[in-house]
């Protein structure tokens, strides 16, 4: 078994030896009934850790030395800024000593995490030390939260711990809410005035090639009775017509005009409000659209932050070079390596595929 030093013995040293096991139980229980040639600094620091053992015998034999200490020896101790913050965790749980707690309490070398511990637990002769730290408190709300779980709680504390809260959190944060309220409204409304204006913009263009003959939508082959009813409607539509119900228009109207040659039409499926993601899915992954509707789908940046449809983009020969070689680099490290053997794609993108892999590795 490895020996113990000397005469005069350090606190971290010996700590660290016993926490690693290095040292024979017997030397642990005498370490633990006090009977250890060192400062008493050192002393209280070593039986506080000791306390906190799992090895009950060692625990309790610990506690009782340190509760035998002389009270001035480990008030100082938890009085002093220079004690290890760890050190004076161990303390404040191995000890029920008020003058010991306060101690460790008003101490600011002692951590958030303790002072919210001690805050749970501490008698009311205590708990004004805690609820007037405001700093601290401000700094690690836990601890108000921990002290109105107190079951010994004194009622004025209590008020006060709640006018701390509803002054420094729940206002601020009913504050922060409305701002971001706020803020969402605007953008709304500058998105949907945005929008407006775009489809504004896509009539006017309609309205000015009005005696121009409407093309035939590119569907394939339609077989539902609804399919065909809303398809002999559309074809009797101009252009002007067809934009309106691109903007308004059903599932079934949106799935046929979405194929639309004419850019007018396809990209006002795309401001549809209606539109669900699933149906942006499918439009990201349909090769049979003109690549503007696939630019437009990876401008919205709700629809990109929906793994499936940036990937659908991503995959889709007909998306422009510049909005897949933008995206690409958010793809999982499997789709990458399923991409760089696409040969469906673009070599610019198996190519770029490769080397992010690569580079992942």
């Amino acid at each position: 078994m490895t020996s113990v030093p000397g005469a005069r013995l350090d606190a971290a040293s010996l700590i660290q030896r016993i926490g690693e096991g290095q040292l024979p139980r017997e030397f642990v229980i005498h370490a633990a009934r006090g009977f250890l040639a060192m400062a008493q600094e050192d002393l209280v620091a070593v039986l506080a850790f000791l306390s906190n053992q799992p090895d009950e015998e060692v625990s309790g034999l610990a506690r009782t030395s340190l509760s035998e200490l002389p009270p001035r020896i480990v008030i100082t101790f938890a009085q002093d800024v220079q004690s290890p913050t760890e050190q004076l965790a161990w303390l404040a749980r191995a000890t029920d000593e008020p003058a010991v707690i306060e101690a460790v309490l008003r101490n600011r070398s002692t951590s958030d995490d303790t002072t919210s511990e001690l805050a749970r637990q501490v008698m009311p002769s205590l708990q004004d030390i805690v609820v007037t730290n405001q700093e601290r408190i401000l700094r690690y709300p836990a601890i108000l939260e921990s002290l109105l779980a107190n079951v010994y709680l004194s009622n004025d504390v209590r008020r006060r711990a709640l006018e701390i809260r509803e002054e420094f959190f729940d206002k601020i944060a009913r504050l922060e809410a409305q701002r971001k309220d706020q803020e969402t409204r605007i953008e709304q409304e500058a998105a949907a005035e945005a929008e407006e204006q775009a489809i504004q913009d896509l009539l006017e263009q309609a309205v000015a090639i009005e005696g121009t003959p409407a093309s035939e939508p590119n569907l394939p082959q339609v077989t539902e009775p609804e399919q065909i009813q809303a398809f002999s409607r559309i074809l009797k539509l101009n252009v002007s017509q067809r934009v309106r119900l691109a903007f308004k228009g059903d599932k079934t109207e949106r799935s046929i005009l979405i194929r639309e040659r004419n850019k007018l039409v396809s990209t006002a499926v795309v401001r549809n409000p209606r539109l669900t993601e699933n149906e942006v899915e499918a439009f990201a992954s349909s090769r049979n659209l003109d690549d503007e509707v696939l630019r437009l789908i990876s401008m919205n940046r709700q629809w990109m932050a929906k793994y499936p449809i940036m990937r659908a983009i991503i995959k889709n020969p007909k998306a422009p070079i510049g909005v897949v070689l933008r995206l690409i680099n958010r793809l999982t490290l499997k789709d990458l390596q399923s991409l760089g053997k696409d040969r469906g794609v673009s070599e610019v993108v198996r190519r770029t595929a490769y080397k992010l892999v690569e580079k992942r590795r």
